[in-house]
């Protein structure tokens, strides 16, 4: 099995990761909810993982991230890669990434106190709505519990948003999801079929409920880890 030498390579290939699932460097900022470790989803992650890294075959054609690096991005933050419009604050293009970063920091202290009285404070339920291939990254889609906590998080998005002053182009139409791994080739014929084969064979990612915590700003150097800065509304 190969992939076609004249494919489009996945989003992503090789910003993040090389086609043989090098990790390259792709430093910036976001906020998210890292997955607890005692999560009943955690299972789910789990299975997909383990099947994606197992296969004899298939395995060359996915980068698994590191479990601990699990999480549900709920504002994707800037990359120092893309300063294009609608992913760059204009009133900050000519600053670095690391004076982003600060400035991003010193707004979002002074916000995190105030989510709680705007009825926008974590804990978040969630419910999970099946696998899905996203953008070069393949996980299990997510959205809230109840519509009420759907509008809830979108809402939340709304006003991270107007703090931090810029809006991405799907910024309306954002679909939550935990990545587990991404594509490093293109899957085609054969090699599409088996992997649909192996993803029916997992247990079922449709509908279970979980919840997350804290709200994060996180800085990271690569798609393996997000280390925290601190939590929002911390002191």
């Amino acid at each position: 099995m190969s992939a076609s030498s004249d494919a489009i390579l996945p989003i992503g290939v090789p910003d993040k990761y090389t086609s043989e699932g090098v990790v390259q460097s792709f430093p910036g900022n976001t906020i998210l909810c890292h997955i607890p470790t005692d999560s009943p989803i955690i299972p789910r992650l789990q299975a997909v993982y383990d099947a994606y890294t197992s296969h004899p075959e298939l395995s060359r054609y996915v980068h698994c991230v590191p479990p601990a690096s699990w999480h549900m991005t709920v504002f994707d933050g800037v990359r120092d890669i893309e300063h294009e419009p609608n992913a760059w604050p204009s009133s900050l293009e000519k600053m670095s990434l690391a004076e982003v970063t600060a400035n991003f920091a010193q707004k979002l202290r002074t916000l995190g106190q105030q989510l709680v009285s705007e009825g926008l404070q974590p804990p978040f339920r969630m419910r999970t709505c099946g696998l899905e291939r996203r953008h070069g990254g393949m996980g299990i889609a997510v959205q809230g519990a109840t519509p009420e906590e759907d509008r809830r998080l979108r809402s939340l998005r709304d006003r991270l948003a107007d703090t931090l002053g810029f809006k991405a182009s799907n910024h309306d139409v954002y679909g939550f999801h935990v990545t587990v791994a991404y594509l490093l080739l293109p899957l085609a014929g054969e090699d599409k079929q088996s992997f649909q084969t192996m993803q029916a064979t997992l247990p079922s990612t449709d509908g279970l409920t979980f919840e997350l915590g804290r709200l994060e700003f996180c800085t990271f150097g690569d798609m393996e880890a997000y280390p925290r800065l601190f939590y929002l509304g911390e002191a």
